[in-house]
């Protein structure tokens, strides 16, 4: 199908003699290497219960804070999980955030502390869940020890620990504070694109800002500029360089790896969520939220869950070693498998406190790599584990 696109509205197309299999719910996780990952993605809550839903019927439920800043200010941008995936629905809402040191006397010159904000949370049904920002500036305080943030709403926690500041001398002012900042419609710090190197032994992280950062043997290629939509996925050119694709379906190929053709400019169903290569580098495919395969270049068409009810929203794909299949992954890090794919395990039966976003093969074809909302790494299979993916 060189230079065309398909996708399935009908019965599942499969490959004979082999059913696509909805495994997150019904198979048992299998090889699960949690090695080194953060404590925000793991199958248990933080403190105070996190899966436990708020905000009555626009549900939702807070996740640990990802951390961010600059100029001398620690930012907690705490994600807020609507509890149905597709929800539509806004909800206005009071938190309370506070700073307390783990152990010692309270901090004495932060302003704000134990303060309060009312503020509007707005679910689209997309991807990207809303982030919920409070600032820490400048970062210090007396006495300078090591804390715990928190933010409660209705009643319900999320906290992260923060390691020592600066004291707040003089020359910082002598003072420091903690202020609502305003709820992020778009999560800029997500990872929500994981792409390995060609020999396994690294990969890239995307944001949807279009930063891209490298971790093991990847390079480190500039940022995406002037996006008309935010970043959802990557895949790797075998031959080096990757493939970058936006939820309106454009592609922007870096380091040399070719250009097939795109859904960039055309009406979609759902957006795009996820980018997968043939194992030549002569084609790849795209995925949308509705488990719809679009496929270009030498790509094959194995299936799809497009018209099927889904658990939740797609996020990603990855392709076999031979072509001959691929795996879609689920928001609740449920794996589907078509064509000649092989079920190495998923996160489906945990119950996770921040969603998977993205998903990779590994060069073999016998494992692949589910990626957290914060960057922490699910490894499958033959999948190995380098670390997770640093914040821009």
């Amino acid at each position: 199908m060189v230079g065309t696109h398909t996708e399935t509205r009908g019965p599942l197309a499969t490959s004979p003699g082999r059913r696509p299999r909805r495994t997150a719910r019904s198979t048992a996780v299998v090889a699960l290497t949690l090695i080194g990952l953060l404590a925000t993605v793991v199958s248990r809550a933080p403190a105070g219960a996190a899966l436990t839903n708020v905000g009555g019927a626009c549900g939702f439920h807070l996740g640990p804070p990802l951390e961010t800043g600059a100029a001398g200010t620690l930012g907690f941008e705490f994600p807020a999980y609507p509890a149905d995936p597709h929800q539509v629905c806004s909800v206005t809402v009071t938190g309370q955030a506070s700073l307390d040191p783990v152990a010692g006397p309270a901090f004495t010159n932060v302003a704000g502390n134990h303060g309060t904000a009312t503020f509007t949370l707005q679910f689209t049904g997309g991807q990207l869940p809303p982030g919920i920002l409070w600032l820490w500036r400048p970062h210090c305080a007396d006495p300078a020890a090591a804390g715990v943030v928190t933010l409660t709403i209705d009643g319900q926690t999320a906290s992260s620990s923060v390691q020592p500041p600066a004291s707040c001398l003089a020359d910082l002012g002598g003072s420091s504070s903690l202020s609502f900042d305003f709820v992020d419609p778009s999560f800029a710090y997500y990872v929500v694109g994981l792409a390995p190197t060609h020999d396994g032994h690294g990969y890239w992280g995307v944001w949807p800002s279009g930063n891209v950062r490298g971790v093991g043997d990847a390079t480190q290629p500039s940022p995406l500029v002037a996006l008309a939509a935010t970043v959802v996925g990557a895949a790797t050119d075998p031959s080096g360089g990757l493939w970058v694709v936006g939820a309106d379906g454009g592609v922007f190929a870096l380091g040399g790896a070719p250009f097939f053709g795109s859904l960039g400019g055309l009406t979609l169903n759902a957006p795009v969520v996820g980018v997968a290569a043939t194992p030549d580098g002569g084609g790849y495919w795209l995925v949308s939220a509705d488990g719809g395969v679009f496929a270009f270049g030498d790509a094959g068409f194995f299936g799809s869950m497009a018209g099927s009810t889904l658990n939740a929203p797609m996020v990603g794909m990855a392709a076999t070693h031979d072509g001959g299949g691929y795996w879609l992954a689920a928001h609740d890090g449920g794996v589907f498998a078509f064509g000649d794919a092989t079920f190495e395990g998923s996160a489906g039966a945990l119950d996770l406190v921040a969603p998977v976003f993205s998903m990779a093969g590994t060069p073999s074809g016998h494992g692949y790599w589910l990626s957290g909302a914060d960057g922490g790494i699910f490894a499958y299979g033959d999948a190995g584990f380098f670390g997770t993916i640093p914040q821009p």
